[in-house]
């Protein structure tokens, strides 16, 4: 069955015009495009009859409306995009996440709202005592982070004492650090929108400096890089300062950030010189602070990027005709991929292919794998990800299809993903990172017997603490590993604890044998 109507005329379906090199991309098209694929795929039939479940939900738009929404001719307003979750049966999250996300980094992805209206005070007494439980039990899910971040980032809205904000906005950053799938998108768009409060984004700014500076703290990068979202300009000094004088998640983050104000176009013109001379001095110094550099220098000018390239005296990124977003290796095995499960002709699925499958444009690539893991297409682009990571002969396919199953794998996947640890040796960082976004490494890989091989051992220990493996007990106490960064890490992920999903995940028994390295 495919998600082609039945009668009428052929579905259009929202195209990203824009060049594939240019400098900014339909952000706009892009949601319009996951909420008209979520529509074909999960409620099939005419769409008048999917406008009465919106109705039903709260949201009354018309048929037009509807169809301006979904072709991109408007922009569609976050409170709709929650609808469409609730008409469809879908995880509180999934579309909002992802779309609050391409947003965030590419702008007018969604529409202005106006703010809603004030809570009456038995309202907000009751979400207050709600929150304060939930965030003292551990039990926040992402839409219960983003209602509290709405109602916080409210210009004339409620006034908490800051001891509080910081103590709540603490365990907010904690578990993004942790969270996968929606959990993650729902608490980045959290975080985002306390970002663009001046009175708090300070408290945020604080709370990510001690959490990075936290010894042997991972996935640092990823709450970083969600500093790039706010106007603060004390916030823009922290992320410049970061990326000229730090190395590692540190540099990359504060990159990744600067490059959302780039892409956004909000970086100020008189930071561009600064930033260009830091991007010059960290080239300088080799390979490790000159990779952030190039990404950071390939936005701001063609000159720039050449002068980055000269001083490391290499290019660094892949070079093979296969990596490039105009024709990456492997595109057409998921093009058909993505026909047979649904029958349309999908300009939009191409174009996120491309850019997902080249690491040309990293914020692309990383917000492109993202739609597509929302999409109704995830599970057949997972699938093809497998066949392509077992049975290609070329590097580049391979390579391209292990990064993709770390957004687009699920529990479906689980089963393959573990025979490859050891079929595939070389990928096993990304198959371990994919098997976290799944339901986490079983209990029964040695991942022990993998820690040995420097170039995967700290994925190794992310995987088991993302996981709750018995190896992390190991490699927290192991004497050989005494005052290793390794060592720290995994006693950071024991003060921590595991993933955060959102919903109760347990390793099941579909997979039982055992894989050592």
């Amino acid at each position: 069955m495919n998600w082609v109507p039945g009668r009428g005329r052929p579905v259009a379906i929202p195209r990203d015009a824009t060049p594939l090199r240019g400098r900014h991309v339909d952000a706009r098209r892009r949601v319009a495009w996951l909420l008209r694929l979520s529509r074909l795929a999960m409620a099939p039939g005419p769409a008048v009859g999917f406008v009465h479940k919106l109705v039903s939900h709260g949201c009354v738009i018309g048929a037009s409306t509807l169809c301006r929404y979904e072709t991109g001719a408007e922009p569609v307003p976050a409170s709709v995009v929650c609808a469409y979750e609730l008409a469809l049966g879908l995880p509180e999250g999934q579309l909002l996440g992802v779309c609050a996300g391409v947003d965030r980094m590419f702008g007018s992805g969604l529409a202005s709202e106006t703010s809603p209206e004030g809570m009456s005070r038995a309202m907000l007494v009751e979400s207050l005592a709600g929150w304060e439980a939930r965030v003292a039990g551990g039990s926040m899910r992402g839409a219960d982070w983003v209602r509290m971040a709405e109602v916080l980032s409210q210009p004339s809205g409620l006034v908490l004492p800051p001891s509080v904000v910081r103590s709540w906005l603490g365990q907010l950053v904690a578990e993004t650090l942790r969270s996968v799938n929606d959990a993650y998108t729902m608490r980045a768009h959290a975080l985002g929108l306390l970002l663009g409060e001046p009175g708090i984004s300070r408290i945020v700014l604080d709370i990510i400096e001690e959490a990075v500076a936290e010894p042997g703290a991972q996935s640092v990068t990823k709450v970083i890089a969600l500093l790039g979202s706010s106007p603060d300009t004390a916030v823009l000094d922290w992320l410049i300062d970061r990326f000229e004088r730090s190395t590692g998640e540190v540099q990359w983050g504060a990159a990744h950030g600067l490059l959302s104000q780039i892409c956004r176009g909000t970086l100020p013109i008189e930071r561009v010189p600064g930033i260009s001379r830091g991007v010059l001095n960290a080239a300088a110094e080799g390979l490790d602070r000159g990779r952030p550099a190039f990404m950071v220098a390939q936005r701001l000018s063609a000159d720039l990027t050449q002068q980055v390239v000269a001083r490391l005296g290499c290019y660094p990124a892949p070079v093979v005709s296969g990596a490039r977003v105009q024709s990456p290796a492997g595109l057409s095995a998921y093009r058909s991929a993505a026909l047979h499960v649904s029958g349309l002709d999908d300009p939009m699925v191409d174009r996120l292919l491309r850019e997902a499958l080249s690491p040309d444009f990293v914020e692309r690539r990383h917000h492109s794998s993202l739609l597509l893991a929302a999409s109704p297409y995830r599970n057949a682009l997972a699938n093809a990800a497998v066949r392509m990571l077992a049975s290609s002969a070329e590097p580049y396919v391979r390579e391209s299809a292990a990064h993709l199953l770390t957004y687009v794998a699920g529990r479906e996947q689980r089963h393959d993903l573990v025979g490859m640890l050891a079929t595939v040796p070389q990928h096993r960082a990304s198959l371990l990172v994919a098997l976290t976004r799944c339901g986490g490494v079983p209990m029964t890989v040695d991942l022990v017997a993998m820690v040995g091989n420097p170039e995967q051992s700290r994925d190794v220990v992310y995987a088991a603490g993302m996981s709750d493996h018995p190896a992390l007990r190991v490699f927290a106490v192991d004497a050989e590993l005494a005052g290793s960064e390794l060592q720290r890490t995994a006693q950071w992920w024991r003060r921590m604890g595991p993933a955060v999903t959102d919903f109760s995940q347990e390793v099941g028994a579909d997979v039982l044998h055992t894989v050592a390295g």
